[in-house]
């Protein structure tokens, strides 16, 4: 409904806080202007520490790990100025917490490689169902012939799951062969 009003009538309606929320907001103000009394610089070192503290490094490495491998991107994409204004503009305290060169992003793949590599061995070895190996053959978009070896077993939680286990590419191909 809310929505509704604000396409069709341009009235925003706002959400009411709860009431726990209401008494963080207070106590944020009189902490806002008390830091203010004591001097302005200080204020700017108290929200870059409060921005700080928000910042998980591991978990915007992963992030942007992620993002970067999900969506095929560039490992070049650390070196735009752009994309750190970007970061910089949702949280300003992340200068520096993000790496700044593309061989960094590709070591930080290779672990997260190793890494994922690693949790997809050990699901396996704690697999309670027998593991049944497929192969099956794709054509990349970039007309590469790509050979998968997927494993299908039933996890310790008995949930049916599968895993790529290899991603070969194959040199030639033929109907013939």
């Amino acid at each position: 409904m809310a929505n509704h009003l604000r396409v069709h009538h341009q009235i925003i309606v706002k959400k009411a806080l709860h009431k726990g929320q209401v008494v963080v907001n207070e106590q944020l103000k009189q902490l806002w202007h008390q830091a203010q009394a004591e001097g302005f610089d200080e204020v700017q070192e108290f929200d870059t520490e409060v921005l700080g503290a928000c910042l998980n490094t591991a978990v915007i490495t992963e992030a942007l790990i992620s993002l970067i491998i999900v969506r095929n991107l560039s490992f070049a994409l650390v070196e735009w100025p752009e994309f750190h204004t970007f970061c910089q503009a949702l949280n300003r305290a992340c200068e520096g917490k993000i790496t700044t060169s593309h061989s960094g992003v590709y070591n930080k793949v290779k672990e997260a490689w190793e890494r994922h590599k690693d949790i997809v061995r050990r699901t396996l070895q704690s697999a309670v169902s027998l593991i049944h190996i497929s192969l099956d053959i794709w054509t990349s978009p970039n007309r590469w012939l790509l050979l998968a070896v997927c494993a299908h077993f039933t996890t310790y939680d008995y949930r049916r799951q599968k895993a790529l286990l290899a991603l070969q590419r194959v040199p030639s191909y033929s109907k013939e062969d």
